[in-house]
């Protein structure tokens, strides 16, 4: 992933500015600012930072992105980040738990219902969860579950032969370099998308776990 030219002064002058901020969402971001930057010192020191921040009072889907949000910090810092995701791996099941019943028959509809909208949102985040488990086997298939519930004009186009980090996950299961050299692009290629087009901002994290799972899916490869 690069910065462009001639997005590097707005995007380093925007994480000068709220360098003191103690939003947790900020500081996540300019983390993800950092990093993008390709300064992991700073990066690091502002996901610490995140991670000492108190845990907002979110429920639901809500609440479990940010406890996965945190798990991942915690995996780049090297932190045990098990009951992190656990915790989040819990709620997300609770929401898709409660939404299924209640799914429409057509899931091509163009306004999603909010169950609907609850359970993509919940397989999405399960199979980011095993992903960040390393358990290649869930991933595949919340993976395969969360597709069913998305019409193809709603994904982004590479992703509707399969996701990144789906291929990845069956590159390690399968002992195929390929296929994990395949998911490592697609995501490289996703984030480098959504810099380049200007939906990733310094000062909003929703990438920061996507750009995270880039970089455990780059260190997958080189083992």
């Amino acid at each position: 992933m690069k910065i462009p030219d001639h997005l590097r002064p707005p995007l380093i002058e925007q994480l000068e500015d709220q360098i003191d901020s103690d939003d947790f969402i900020v500081i996540r971001g300019s983390a993800l600012g950092y990093g993008l930057l390709g300064e992991d010192k700073k990066r690091d020191e502002f996901i610490l930072r995140s991670l000492e921040t108190p845990e907002p009072e979110f429920k639901g889907n809500e609440l479990a992105r940010e406890l996965q949000a945190r798990a991942a910090g915690s995996i780049l810092l090297k932190k045990d980040a098990n009951e992190l995701l656990d915790r989040a791996k819990k709620v997300f099941e609770s929401e898709l738990e409660k939404a299924l019943p209640e799914l429409p028959d057509d899931i091509q509809m163009d306004v999603a219902t909010e169950p609907l909208k609850m359970a993509r949102q919940a397989r999405s985040g399960l199979m980011e969860n095993a992903f960040l488990r390393k358990e290649w086997d869930a991933c595949v298939r919340e993976a395969e579950h969360g597709r069913s519930i998305i019409p193809d004009y709603l994904l982004y186009q590479p992703h509707r032969e399969g996701y990144p980090i789906e291929f990845v996950a069956k590159g390690m299961l399968e002992d195929d370099k390929e296929l994990v050299s395949k998911g490592v692009e697609m995501q490289e290629e996703f984030l480098q998308y959504v810099v380049e087009v200007g939906y990733l901002r310094p000062w909003e994290e929703p990438y920061f776990v996507s750009y995270v799972i880039s970089i455990i899916s780059r260190r997958l490869l080189s083992e």
